[in-house]
């Protein structure tokens, strides 16, 4: 099944939730040419507003991606990838662990394969290795914790 996501960000003259109403509107003609004129002409103005990136299209795919590539930021509460329900929320991240370095106060940065970058904020585990499995679940009050296999459980924050 083909979710899409559209984030619009139109001027008020030609809104997206306009024309997205607009398309829809079109189905009620009756008469067939009428129809298939109504909808030539809305969905050339949808594709305007696309190509003038007043509207962006993503599939369920590409918003994943996003979430997984923001999880552990601070972020305002928008619905910037649809209000949730039919998606599954993104409850931890796991990721194979990059490369990492020792911070001074014994504290330890890491970066994940997707590029993500981490570091402790307490003094940790043992050392991470190229290749270990990191997870890294939400803690409480906006913490988060990372763990890998053979090292304890310890708090991160997101750098980049």
């Amino acid at each position: 099944m083909l979710t899409l996501l559209l984030i619009i960000a139109a001027p008020a003259q030609e809104n997206g939730n306009n024309l997205l109403q607009s398309l829809a509107s079109c189905r009620a003609i009756a008469d067939n040419n009428e129809r298939l004129a109504c909808y030539d002409r809305v969905s050339k103005a949808v594709e305007e507003a696309r190509q003038r990136k007043d509207i962006v299209v993503l599939d369920r795919e590409q918003v994943q991606k996003t979430k997984r590539s923001l999880f552990g930021f601070s972020l305002p509460s928008i619905k910037l990838f649809g209000d949730g329900k039919d998606d599954d929320s993104l409850k931890q991240l796991v990721g194979t662990m990059r490369a990492s370095a020792a911070q001074p106060g014994g504290l330890i940065r890491f970066t994940l394969d997707d590029g993500g970058v981490w570091e402790t904020t307490e003094q940790s585990m043992n050392r991470l290795r190229e290749g270990d499995v990191v997870t890294i679940k939400p803690g409480s009050l906006g913490s988060y914790i990372a763990t890998a296999p053979g090292r304890r459980a310890v708090r991160v924050r997101r750098l980049r």
